[in-house]
């Protein structure tokens, strides 16, 4: 091999390295639709406040959500991540927002594309997805931020809700999971006292559903929590994981 194609074939090697690292690391860019909603001046700023604990300018490609989509979020709470998500699907998109209890959020038609549902046990979920006239495999995504370990902890899930998740999702769609970090391998030991959860408990279960993993983030790993204290101790920096889970094609 001559010094020119050596140089090419380093140069080459170089580049595949470095998009290789741009592609896992998933950071939005200054123009993209995720910076966008995240620097859109509408937002609360309550919510500004939580943005360097909640990194939504990984979080958010991370989920692959984009313009136009429609997505399912199980336990939107305060709405932080519902408004979010609601400005990136923009106003061909939808969000249907399960037990959102900050209903200011909405007032005065302020996010029009988010629709709150009835509350609801995840068990009802067909029954509530009809009445929203959502039909069978139009959803781009379900969104469980921080509330699996719940649903778990209240007996809130059994094979009718994965099968529930498959049925609504597209061929191409994803589940993306966040949550409070336990043991990888402690299942639901720490659900109660610290509410957390074992990340190889929750890729087990999914993929006994027939999902597989689509891609993992650490871009909320605090190496610093050694899963012993209750998640609140840390302010919000607790160690967590993220999982994106799509349908298996077999």
């Amino acid at each position: 091999m001559n010094k020119r194609s050596s140089i090419k074939k380093c140069a080459t090697i170089l580049l595949l390295t470095l998009g290789f690292q741009i592609s896992n690391a998933e950071v939005s860019s200054p123009n993209s639709e995720y910076e966008k909603a995240i620097s859109n001046p509408a937002r609360l700023k309550s919510d500004l406040k939580m943005d360097n604990k909640r990194k939504p300018s990984v979080i958010l490609p991370f989920s692959k959500i984009k313009a136009g989509d429609s997505v399912l979020e199980l336990g939107a709470g305060g709405g932080y991540t519902t408004e979010l998500l609601a400005r990136v699907v923009g106003k061909s998109g939808k969000v249907f927002a399960h037990r959102i209890y900050n209903t200011k959020r909405l007032e005065n038609n302020r996010l029009p594309n988010i629709v709150p549902l009835r509350d609801h046990s995840l068990f009802e979920m067909s029954e509530v997805m009809k009445e929203n006239n959502v039909e069978k495999e139009s959803l781009d995504s379900i969104i469980i931020f921080f509330i699996l370990h719940d649903i778990y902890l209240n007996k809130e899930i059994d094979e009718s809700v994965f099968k529930a998740f498959a049925t609504y999702l597209k061929p191409d769609g994803v589940v993306v999971v966040l949550d409070n970090a336990a043991d990888d391998d402690s299942g639901l030991s720490s659900t109660e006292a610290l509410h957390r959860i074992g990340k190889n408990f929750v890729i087990n279960e999914f993929k006994n559903a027939g999902f597989v993993v689509d891609g993992t983030s650490d871009a909320l790993a605090n190496k610093k929590d050694d899963h012993t204290k209750p998640w609140g101790e840390f302010a919000g920096e607790q160690d967590r994981f993220a999982i994106r889970f799509k349908k298996s094609d077999k």
